[in-house]
């Protein structure tokens, strides 16, 4: 945060506004004033300063924002004084080679026979306006440039430094300091702690805070006034740890500007020359080094153009410049050639002079289109399946599940697939859970696990499903692609098949569905079917064989089906297709067969469709049964048969010829007995 009274800004500009014009302008241009208070005839801004304008840390640097708004130029205050003596013979200053990374510069000046007393009443509301109780004219001194600059100082009494020395250096081991304010008591230093000390102990904690012993007070006739440059990591660090915060330490945490450390210096010792009537004596005493970067930016009219969508007049962006303290190094008819100063670390490219002439130009000077073209990203047709086969299952009672893609090498090898016959595994050296070292290449397994894990905690119907992909295997047992699956698992098969052809039905497909009788290590014998979508490869379907379920902890019956999602994705018909209502009735018989328990119902559907012609529209089971009364190893099917011709209605005559090659079939070819 920073503070400043609008007419201490103003008073370097002389635009005259009010208060609250200053405050918007400002405000507009980036550095936002969240606070307003009256002070007397004056007001009181606190402003929020971005972290990378820190020039804005000062009254000059607002005053050089509100020219630029305004068309002016920054009024800086003229440094003169008349010098007399050497510094160098009234005292001297040391950085030690440890301490150059915590302060690289230091630089003192020498007052003599000042006179301590009450600031004038000037300078007392300029500190009084933001805040700052007035002490005596040489610290208010120190706090007005502080503020005025952005560079913090600090004056010592000179006659209180033993051996009229000034050290930079790190401070010892457990070293006492008392700082200059607080309960008076000492702190301990360590060895990362920088200090300012004489020649026998520490005067000052370096950018943080001066020391008790050695302030000025109104006794004090010679002063020593520092400005250094202090490394911002270090003066963090410090503040942090001895919990010392101050207007100064705020300032050098966010890193000063080293081109204005010995102008400040200057500036103070001008005023302290004037106000306390001493005498400022020649030369500056040193240590370190300052390196101020500058550099040499272009901005031309068709970048500004081109980035802003508007004209704006050579002559408008000279002004800003000017008033931003910017140098025009050059004018030329492709540009303007700028002198970048130290204090607008900011400023590193073109671009960003086009910013500065947006920002202070106006942004409500930049058009706006009447209207906004927002484009989204419209879903896949596989993302649109996906969406449709999970409100279909879950509106049939299925829940999602959400297994790992890892699985462990047992699970791997006895892992069982549709579409592949071989584990896939990670390289040893790479697994991402040492217990889970494989990938899975099929999601039978995951859900006889996950129901395992639902039925062990209570919840015995459960129907889950699961969209994934899964791995195939390659030659070397690694993954050679992904392949997108659903899996199902359910009560029993037919619920299962049943829930299977629904989802057909709700993506409209129109491909038919086949179901053949198959032996798979998953299922149980007798008790499989692949699947097939429009004659290809759909999937499987059938209830876990005794060694399965035990292997993954599943109790009672339940069916479990695996299908490519890539031909549900094909299969799905974004637009509904339209067929008339039959004219003609549909004629149903029931038949019930004795079967041998190894005969499957997809057997017996596929023989039946085999069997009849077209007017055969449907199969559909409604009953199974087994009991001591049909014999071992019996059981009975019982099945509905619906018939219709699209152009006629059939006789009972050619109802009657389909249903007898249907019995003839599945006796001769299944060995079914005929139920009465």
């Amino acid at each position: 945060m920073m503070k400043a009274t609008a007419s201490w800004i103003d008073s370097y500009v002389g635009s005259g506004l009010p208060a609250q014009e200053i405050a918007d302008k400002l405000t507009l241009a980036g550095t936002e004033v969240e606070k307003m208070e009256p002070v007397g005839d004056d007001v009181c801004f606190t402003l929020e300063v971005t972290s990378n304008r820190t020039d804005c840390l000062s009254v000059i640097g607002l005053a050089r924002e509100l020219a630029a708004c305004t068309g002016n130029t920054v009024q800086h205050p003229k440094v003169e004084y008349k010098t007399s003596g050497k510094a160098s013979e009234a005292s001297s200053v040391t950085i030690e080679p440890d301490a150059l990374a915590a302060c690289p510069y230091y630089s003192a000046q020498v007052i003599k026979g000042v006179k301590v007393g009450p600031s004038p009443k000037w300078l007392q509301q300029r500190l009084e306006g933001i805040g700052l109780k007035p002490i005596n004219n040489v610290v208010d001194i120190t706090n007005f440039v502080l503020f005025e600059t952005g560079q913090p100082l600090h004056a010592f009494d000179l006659n209180k430094l033993a051996g009229r020395r000034i050290v930079v250096r790190m401070a010892k081991k457990d070293e006492p300091f008392r700082p200059v304010v607080g309960t008076g008591e000492a702190v301990k230093l360590d060895t990362s702690t920088l200090v300012i000390a004489d020649a026998e102990k520490p005067q000052a904690v370096g950018g943080v805070m001066g020391g008790f012993e050695s302030g000025v007070t109104l006794t004090t006739t010679d002063v020593l006034l520092e400005s250094a440059y202090f490394n911002p990591h270090s003066i963090k660090a410090t503040s942090r740890k001895l919990g010392m915060d101050s207007d100064s330490s705020y300032r050098f945490e966010r890193d000063v500007d080293q081109g204005g450390v010995l102008h400040a210096s200057r500036r103070a010792a001008q005023l302290i020359a004037e106000i306390a009537g001493g005498q400022v004596l020649e030369g500056v005493l040193e240590a370190g080094e300052l390196k101020p970067q500058t550099r040499r930016l272009t901005i031309t009219d068709r970048h500004v153009q081109r980035m802003l969508g508007i004209h704006v007049p050579r002559a408008r962006m000279e002004e800003i410049f000017r008033g931003l303290d910017l140098k025009l190094a050059d004018v030329q008819l492709d540009g303007l050639h700028l002198e970048i100063p130290s204090f607008r670390r900011d400023l590193e490219r073109s671009i960003d002079l086009v910013e500065e002439v947006a920002r202070v130009h106006g942004l409500d000077h930049v058009p706006s289109p009447l209207r906004m073209v927002v484009e989204t990203a419209k879903p896949t047709r596989r993302q649109r399946v996906r969406r449709l086969v999970r409100g279909a299952l879950q509106g049939m009672g299925f829940s999602e599940a959400l297994t790992d893609t890892f699985v462990t090498a047992k699970t791997a090898i006895s892992d069982y697939s549709a579409f592949t016959d071989s584990p896939v595994r990670l390289e040893a050296r790479n697994p991402v859970n040492a217990e889970t070292p494989a990938l899975r290449r099929n999601l039978l397994g995951s859900l006889l696990l996950a129901l395992g894990t639902n039925q062990r905690h209570g919840r015995q119907s459960v129907h889950l499903y699961e969209i994934a992909n899964t791995f195939l295997p390659g030659k070397d047992g690694k993954s050679s692609g992904e392949h997108e699956v659903l899996a199902l698992v359910g009560a029993d098969y037919y619920d299962l098949k049943g829930a299977i052809e629904s989802l057909l039905e709700s993506l409209r497909a129109t491909a038919t569905l086949e179901v053949a009788p198959m032996q798979h290590p998953i299922f149980a014998e007798g008790r499989a079917a692949q699947l097939k979508l429009g004659g290809k490869p759909f999937g499987v379907i059938g209830e876990p064989a005794a060694k399965a379920a035990a292997d993954y902890q599943v109790e009672g019956a339940c069916a479990l089906a695996e299908l490519d999602f890539t031909l549900l994705v094909e299969a799905w018909q974004p637009v509904p297709t339209m067929e008339e209502l039959p004219r003609f009735p549909t004629a149903e018989r029931d038949l019930a067969f004795v079967l041998d328990h190894t005969v499957s119902w997809a057997q017996v559907e596929a023989t039946a469709k085999a069997a009849a012609d077209a007017t055969l529209r449907k199969v559909e089971l409604f009953d199974e049964f087994t009991g001591k009364q049909l014999g071992a190893g019996k059981k009975s099917l019982a099945f509905r048969l619906s018939f219709r011709h699209d152009e006629r209605t059939l006789t009972s005559e050619e109802i009657q010829a389909q249903m007898e090659a249907v019995i003839s079939a599945v006796k001769s070819k299944l060995g079914g007995e005929l139920r009465g």
